[in-house]
């Protein structure tokens, strides 16, 4: 099923996509989803990122190329002030001079673990979802020297997760593809990941209890430069495209286009 969060007439809701329409979800978000009645075509809603700002992105940093020597991947915290949707602008930052994208396998999370075995990992998941974790390439080494400071990747709107969370695949054999302006970026497989998705849930579990609808973007496979008024698409299989604009900073921004 393809579970989408969206705005109509107001209200927030969550629903399932078949076809055109979207219809209500019957049964409890994250157990016993099924369809029910139709709300009306989904050309005519927003589409919201498929969470709350009271769920957390812990995010895998360097997880494609060579193998290494590591036990583990780098994990770092997406702010809520990230979290865009499809169709939502990204903000270029004034006082950056190089954005990148970075499309990523997003793994929904369905039930609260902690210290999650990786034979038992994939059971608490729910889903997948498309993520780009926008990048400020010039202030990871600008900041370098200032402890662990994260600043590339916290400014607002630097994190789309979209349009719609797939129950029915399995994420570790997906193609991710990355377009700009309709041109091929980047492309790769969820396959090439240095460690697999039951890793990563075991490895984040055990330093932060999951709970459902929180999402954990898997690392990229390359990153690609962003500049304004560009079009950026996160295309992954089986999930679909996640679509943003990117746009001139400025002092307004609409809290109903992210969350």
């Amino acid at each position: 099923m393809k579970i989408v969060r969206f705005l109509w007439e107001s209200e927030v809701n969550w629903g399932i996509i078949e076809g055109s329409l979207i219809r209500e979800i019957s049964g409890e978000m994250y157990q016993s989803v099924s369809p029910g009645s139709v709300v009306g075509p989904a050309a005519q809603a927003t589409i919201l990122p498929p969470l709350q700002k009271t769920n957390k992105v812990p995010a895998i940093a360097a997880n494609y190329g060579e193998k290494d020597e590591r036990d583990g991947p780098g994990i770092f915290l997406k702010q809520p002030g990230t979290y865009v949707g499809h169709k939502s602008p990204v903000i270029y930052p004034r006082s950056c001079k190089k954005i990148v994208h970075e499309a990523e396998v997003g793994i929904v999370i369905g039930k609260t673990c902690r210290q999650v075995r990786e034979d038992e990992a994939l059971d608490y998941v729910f889903g997948y979802t498309c993520v780009n974790d926008i990048t400020a390439l010039e202030l990871e080494k600008s900041d370098s020297g200032r402890g662990t400071s994260m600043r590339w990747k916290h400014f607002d709107t630097f994190c789309p997760i979209g349009p719609v969370i797939e129950t029915d695949i399995d994420g570790q054999n997906l193609d991710i593809e990355c377009r700009v302006n309709g041109k091929p970026d980047v492309s790769g497989n969820s396959a090439d990941m240095i460690f697999p998705i039951p890793m990563l849930i075991s490895w984040v579990s055990e330093v932060m209890t999951l709970y459902p609808g929180d999402i954990i973007p898997t690392g990229c496979p390359e990153v690609g430069e962003l500049n304004i008024g560009d079009t950026v698409e996160v295309q992954i299989q089986g999930i679909g495209t996640l679509t943003n604009h990117v746009i001139k900073d400025s002092t307004i921004f609409e809290e109903s286009a992210s969350i």
